[in-house]
């Protein structure tokens, strides 16, 4: 049986996304296909306490995994050696800023799955950024021209419970006339 390990996410700032929600480890065990354990993670969307009512295993020590999955680039310093990792490496397009990272999975002789390169039969990518990263974007973006200019005030997308929220906030905040470019 393969045995999964999901990383809690070490890149600063914190990101709160998971490779895995509780559902769906809790299906991956109930079906016989894997036992999980995770990292645990104060940061994270789902509590500890959600992964663990799923049947998730909670520890900070991840050596008996097959794969380890995680969402963002991992800190060098937190790679193992002989280990398979499915991340965003942000490597692919050659990005300098990774290329220490792209360096250190090959010396410490690590697989490594970039989620960005995987394709079915008609090499269509699986995993993409769709509608609602889209959106995270476009409200990124004019939370930083608030920031910037000091015009309006936006939460950080992360910190609303849903879209639904971020639309009332739209209603109640006075933006100022602004051009903006989609390419």
């Amino acid at each position: 049986m393969l045995h999964i390990g999901i990383l809690r996410e070490e890149k600063i700032p914190h990101d709160t996304r998971v490779a895995l929600s509780p559902d769906q480890c809790k299906e991956l065990i109930q079906s016989g296909r894997a036992n999980i354990t995770i990292q645990p993670s104060d940061e994270r969307c789902f509590s500890n306490a959600d992964y663990i009512g799923a049947g998730v295993i909670i520890s900070e020590d991840l050596s008996a995994c097959d794969l380890l999955l995680g969402v963002k680039e991992i800190p060098v310093s937190f790679l193992k050696e002989n280990t398979t990792y499915f991340i965003f490496s942000h490597t692919i397009k050659q990005q300098a800023h990774n290329r220490p990272l792209l360096q250190a999975m090959l010396q410490k002789n690590n697989r490594l799955v970039d989620y960005e390169v995987l394709v079915n039969e008609k090499n269509q990518r699986l995993i993409a950024f769709g509608r609602f990263a889209g959106k995270v974007g476009a409200h990124n973006a004019l939370y930083t021209y608030g920031k910037r200019t000091g015009k309006f005030t936006l939460p950080r997308m992360k910190d609303l419970a849903d879209y639904a929220a971020a639309l009332e906030i739209y209603k109640q905040t006075t933006f100022p006339k602004m051009k903006i470019v989609l390419t």
